[in-house]
């Protein structure tokens, strides 16, 4: 009874206290709003999904190309996924679907697209040039009136 006792003033408490240092950690530390910390609105900074870019990078002539997956209507699942939770496993499956498509380096946008029709494609990019994929959070300096971009999680190809 008094075993019982203890671990109900004591216990508890500890075991609630370390969640909600560990959830104001992940907030702190893993750019997680308070919903992904698991505080319910409760405390932390909102990171709104819509402040998130994620796009890969393709090595191509010497030269690197980050493609925003924004702007790709054929994956843009993959490219609300990615902002969401960008965590390593997802990115990478993720990247692997990526892999998937056919790449076509375009001359006069100098940009690398899906290439819709193999035949007219004339620099086709293979799927080794893909180097990585990357997601970031978009931040604005109101002191500065600076837009930089925080990187939150980067996956590398294997």
């Amino acid at each position: 009874m008094k075993t019982k006792k203890i671990v109900i003033r004591y216990f508890i408490p500890l075991v609630m206290l370390f969640f909600f240092v560990r959830n104001i950690v992940l907030v702190e530390t893993h750019d997680l709003d308070s919903w992904m910390g698991g505080g319910m609105r409760m405390f932390g900074k909102i990171d709104k999904m819509l402040y998130r870019v994620s796009g890969f990078n393709v090595e191509y002539n010497n030269k690197g190309y980050f493609v925003n997956l924004r702007n790709i209507k054929e994956l843009e699942d993959q490219y609300v996924e990615s902002k969401i939770l960008p965590s390593e496993s997802r990115l990478q499956e993720i990247l692997e679907e990526i892999k998937d498509y056919n790449w076509c380096y375009n001359e006069s946008t100098d940009k690398i697209t899906i290439s819709v029709n193999e035949e007219t494609c004339n620099h086709p990019i293979p799927s080794g040039n893909i180097k990585n994929i990357e997601v970031y959070k978009i931040q604005y300096n109101a002191e500065s009136k600076e837009v930089t971009l925080k990187l939150i999680n980067n996956v590398k190809s294997l």
